[in-house]
């Protein structure tokens, strides 16, 4: 796993750790459901923002998936601790639930520019922290108090809305590079390039050398014979892509991680037909010819 996601991981992590500092020094005076609900909110919102940058910045959805479970656990675990057992309890499955979510967000978003969404989720992070903060101040402290009643509800639709306009300037605007437009003109381009075809059925061990390029896999048509084992050579020069995952269900090879330089697979046809190889997100396709 690249060194960077664990280091923003453990950013995340000490983020959270001044709001479970607080819970454990106001422990004797903050429990029952507030505590619960506290140490809920701390685990899921930490699971999720950590899982999402670890999914950002890591190719290996294996590690991005387990490292980021074990992360909204733990927050999720300390963060109920001085609470009571069923604050542990609920803490660690929200904050469990909240690093799966991450890391499929994370894993999906690595494929795109994340910067506009990251950064609304970091919004979101600091946001529901300071919240956490403040009320555990707020109930501890009978010095001081807060009526949400005195929020009016029109100022936070009206923040709301102005929110949501500026998004929207952004989206249709040129100033930043919006997720899933690049891929999707890609996957347009792609149906109008001709097919490249390489038949190996002739071949006792067949070796097939694959190119990744922007426009899809070269060649994208695969001749080979059943029961021989094929070899695949794929060398891939891009750098955090779709194309970078690679995928023969039919032939159990499922979401390969293909890292710059060259990957070699092995599968072999046992089934006569059609079958499909594509990218992770089935955006850029290829077919195996099985006689």
């Amino acid at each position: 796993m690249d060194i960077f996601s664990i280091i923003s991981a453990a950013i995340v992590t000490i983020c959270s750790g001044y709001s479970i500092f607080l819970v454990y020094c106001k422990k004797t005076k903050l429990a029952g459901t507030q505590g619960v609900m506290i140490s809920m909110v701390i685990g899921i919102i930490t699971g999720l923002l950590s899982g999402s940058i670890i999914g950002i910045l890591s190719g290996e959805t294996f590690l991005v998936m387990g490292v980021s479970m074990i992360i909204g656990f733990v927050i999720g675990f300390l963060a109920g601790h001085p609470i009571g057992l069923l604050a542990i309890l609920m803490g660690s499955i929200a904050g469990l639930m909240g690093g799966i979510n991450g890391a499929i967000l994370g894993v999906f978003l690595q494929f795109l520019n994340p910067a506009i969404l990251l950064g609304i989720l970091v919004g979101f992070y600091i946001l529901i922290i300071g919240f956490v903060i403040v009320y555990i101040f707020v109930a501890t402290n009978s010095k001081y108090s807060i009526n949400t009643e005195e929020l009016s509800p029109f100022a936070i639709i009206g923040a709301g809305i102005v929110l949501v306009s500026l998004f929207l300037f952004m989206y249709s605007s040129d100033m930043v590079k919006i997720p899933g437009q690049t891929e999707t003109a890609q996957a347009q381009t792609t149906q109008e390039i001709a097919n490249t075809e390489v038949d190996v059925t002739k071949e006792h061990t067949p070796k097939v050398k694959m190119l990744v390029t922007e426009k899809g896999y070269s060649p994208n048509v695969i001749r080979v014979k059943k029961g021989v084992p094929v070899e695949l050579d794929i060398q891939n020069p891009l750098e955090n892509s779709c194309l970078s995952t690679f995928m023969i269900p039919d032939f159990n090879i499922n979401n390969v991680n293909l890292k710059t330089g060259t990957t070699n697979l092995t599968f072999t046809p046992d089934k006569s037909g059609e079958y499909t190889f594509s990218c992770g997100m089935q955006m850029f396709k290829g077919t195996i010819i099985v006689e």
